[in-house]
């Protein structure tokens, strides 16, 4: 077989990396979140893998380094090499072998991997997420409309040279190769450096720019934002892109910091998360290059319970886009929803990362297999996430035993005898009316798109109609290969649903413009962003190199997205945001006959809201629940404020002593329930402070 009948993607196709205050680091988890691993086994999914390990996931020792600092976490992308498929590919592929360096390909070796990645932050020079509809989405983009720019004082032109420099940080391409390299550090200091083929050239001219090099003075409350992370290699050559130190700063106006007064959009601020491309040549023995096609990391928030599954997770979000407008499964949707389609409900079978998919440099290693569980299933997981979410929100009683049984839910029980009763209880994204009827329905968190209450995506819902009408399998569908598998994984472990703005990604995943299109010709895949080609031998010291970048349905397709395009539209900085997405009321409000006045949660996987500590366990038992944001500055006599810090600044000086649920399989030093996820390494201060009940139900 010759070299053109190959083709080499990297996996996953996004990638997370989150921030922490230590310099030390775990991997992000590999594995579908709160789903169990194996059959058998009472482990779920979802947790980070300890550094310098294939799979060993970290335990509650782990979170902290020895001095009490908050770990970051590390994105780990590998290159899988595919055959070339004649005509059009489908999805699922089911293959895919994962090389490295000391790989064969064809007789020839693989004695290296160059990559390239540039990531970026421009959320100070873009626009404004609507303090009044948060959630409006990409409803704000529409006929033409562009919402206002953020730091508008700075100009009124977005792609404006002077403006660029000043509010974008862009600390330009870095490049690493070989085995166990770096780090390579993405800051201020360190030259630019980019992949060409084999070698990797540097750039000491490129036009970096950081807060530094344009305000004289800034207010950095926990430390200069002078970095975006840094880069690694392990021992087999794979790709680390470990997050940065969550910071934020602001610039002086009139001799005071600018003010921290919005939750979203705080002009004169900025943070150091970021997003961008990620790149790889393989280099052979015989000096031959073969390009890859390309991933992206996104840097962002902590995951402070990454086994908690979201009712519509980003992966859902994502999905839902390719099925109905990027033609990923015709057999699913082919101008609309196929009543023919049977959804997978669930079962095990050798999974994915088994020993025997992985072949020399597989997921779990190529001695390892066993059986893992598939969980391609579309159903299931939805039911798991109502019963998950019981441990991150304050669920009377009656509430809790309710969603245990719709754990319980198997592919034997007959949909309407279920405590579902069918569809009875769930929300029907097609049913406006639903929009704004809260409880008995399912999610009963708040909503997207200028939408009170949360739905199910279209797709989701269309699995689950499937299923009420008994048109499932109990078993088989297809088989992801393994770097679907890793695509799907990571994905399913962000937050979807609502975007108003998010935590990991926001509304433009749902615009299929932001996705290669040709990914079923092109040898690429699916769910791989359309990457701007960028030309890096072009870069002029004054000039900025990166523009205004990919504006929802502005940019003409084609064009690409640059580095900082995909963050850019998140809360800025991101920790007033997640401070404030405990409980609210529904935006659009509702008449209080309605129950207008009742609060609902956010994000309540994705940032929990209320928790069991595990230093309340009693002889085994559940002790009372505490806010995850509790102690000095946090009190309100007001309940919609309750669970968050009343001034925003203390979030950006604390939020590192915020603990993390994690199952009890993973809790170390006392004897856990394996059902219970319980609040592990938690710095703040332990005073009780009783949630307000959001639904005072009978026990």
């Amino acid at each position: 077989m010759s070299e053109s009948e190959h083709v080499f993607r990297i996996h996953p196709a996004i990638g997370f990396a989150r921030v922490g205050n230590s310099e030390e680091f775990y991997l992000g988890p590999e594995t579908m979140a709160g789903l169990p691993l194996a059959e058998g086994d009472p482990a779920t999914g979802g947790l980070p893998i300890r550094p310098g390990t294939e799979s060993q996931t970290i335990t509650s020792s782990d979170l902290r380094d020895r001095n009490g600092a908050f770990k970051r976490q590390a994105a780990r992308f590998r290159v899988y090499e595919y055959p070339r498929v004649q005509g059009e590919e489908t999805y699922p592929n089911g293959g895919g072998r994962e090389i490295g360096i000391g790989s064969t390909v064809d007789g020839k070796k693989v004695v290296d991997v160059v990559w390239t990645v540039h990531v970026a932050n421009k959320k100070a020079n873009t626009y404004v997420l609507d303090e009044n509809y948060p959630t409006a989405g990409l409803a704000a983009y529409e006929d033409g409309q562009l919402p206002p720019l953020r730091n508008l004082a700075e100009g009124p032109d977005s792609d404006n040279a002077a403006r660029l420099r000043k509010l974008t940080i862009d600390p330009g391409p870095r490049a690493i190769g070989g085995a166990g390299a770096g780090p390579v550090r993405v800051d201020r200091a360190t030259v630019a450096t980019y992949g060409e083929g084999a070698e990797i050239r540097r750039l000491p001219s490129y036009p970096k720019s950081f807060p530094q090099d344009s305000f004289a003075e800034l207010f950095c409350p926990t430390g200069d934002v002078d970095t975006l992370g840094e880069l690694r290699t392990d021992e087999r050559g794979r790709l680390l892109v470990v997050g940065a130190y969550g910071r934020a700063c602001a610039w002086y106006k009139d001799g005071k910091p600018s003010l921290l007064d919005q939750d979203v959009n705080n002009d004169g601020w900025f943070d150091d998360t970021a997003d961008g491309p990620v790149n790889a040549a393989l280099v052979f023995d015989d000096g031959s290059v073969a390009e890859v096609a390309g991933a992206w990391v996104v840097s962002t928030d902590p995951g402070y319970a990454p086994q908690i599954v979201n009712a519509v997770t980003l992966w859902d979000d994502i999905y839902d886009t390719w099925i109905r407008k990027l033609r990923l499964q015709p057999e699913i949707f082919d101008r609309r929803f196929r009543d023919d389609y049977a959804p997978f409900f669930g079962g095990f079978v050798d999974g994915p990362l088994g020993g025997d998919q992985g072949g020399e440099h597989g997921p779990l290693g190529g001695d390892r297999g066993g059986k893992h569980s598939r969980f391609d299933g579309q159903v299931w997981p939805m039911f798991r996430s109502a019963y998950l979410q019981r441990w991150a929100t304050n669920l009377p009683d009656i509430a809790v035993r309710a969603h245990e049984a719709v754990d319980k839910i198997s592919a034997g029980d007959d949909p309407a005898e279920t405590i579902l009763g069918g569809l009875a209880f769930i929300r029907d994204p097609n049913d406006e009316d639903a929009d704004f009827t809260g409880a008995p329905f399912m999610p009963l968190s708040l909503g997207d798109s200028n939408k009170p209450f949360l739905s199910l995506t279209l797709t989701q819902y269309f699995f689950l109609t499937q299923w009420n009408e008994k048109r499932y399998r109990k078993e088989g569908g297809p088989r992801l290969g393994p770097g679907e598998y890793l695509d799907k994984a990571v994905l399913f472990a962000g937050l979807g649903g609502r975007f108003g703005p998010g935590i990991d990604m926001t509304f433009v995943v749902r615009q299929p413009g932001l996705w290669t299109p040709d990914w079923c010709r092109s040898g690429g895949g699916p769910f791989r962003i359309d990457a701007k080609r960028l030309d890096y031998a072009s870069a002029q010291a004054s000039q900025p190199f990166l523009g205004q970048g990919w504006v929802p349905l502005h940019t003409p397709p084609g064009e690409g997205v640059e580095p900082g395009d995909t963050s850019k539209l998140m809360a800025i900085p991101w920790h007033t945001d997640y401070n404030s997405c405990a409980t609210h009321p529904t935006s659009p409000e509702l008449p209080p006959e309605s129950g207008g006045t009742t609060l609902y949660w956010s994000w309540p996987a994705q940032r929990p809201v209320v928790v069991y500590p595990v230093g309340e366990l009693r002889g085994g038992k559940l002790g009372p629940q505490r806010y995850s944001l509790r102690g000095p500055g946090t009190q309100s006599p007001n309940p919609a404020d309750q669970g968050r810090y009343q001034e925003r600044l203390r979030f950006i000086e604390n939020w590192p002593k915020v603990g993390v649920v994690i199952q009890g399989t993973a809790i170390d030093g006392v004897e856990v329930d394996p059902e219970y996820y319980l609040e592990v390494a938690s710095q703040l201060d332990e005073t009780e402070v009783e949630p307000w009940p959001i639904n005072a139900l009978p026990g």
